[in-house]
């Protein structure tokens, strides 16, 4: 799998880089201590709705804008191209 990281710089950035992320696309999110992952079963601007996989936490409704400030980077692999993982790295 190829991996791509991009550097953003500020918030309008990463919000132009994340207009990519669609319905089906594998989506990770870390931030502080934490991290999100899971199939993107909706989305809204910045707003994800993921399928985790998972018996125990199936559904995640998770609010990115939320955790804004304590992002670390977003990685995300589209449905429809399994061979290219994107990683967005933030940069204060």
């Amino acid at each position: 799998m190829e991996v791509i990281e991009i550097v953003i710089n500020n918030e309008e950035e990463l919000h132009k880089h994340m207009e990519d992320i669609e319905e089906g696309d594998y989506f990770e999110a870390y931030f502080g201590r934490c991290h999100v992952e899971g199939i993107v079963i909706c989305r809204e601007d910045t707003f994800f709705r993921l399928d985790t996989e998972r018996d125990v936490l199936r559904l995640i409704e998770f609010e990115l804008s939320d955790v804004l400030d304590q992002l670390i980077e977003v990685a995300y692999t589209k449905h429809d191209n399994n061979n290219v993982r994107k990683v967005l790295k933030l940069v204060e």
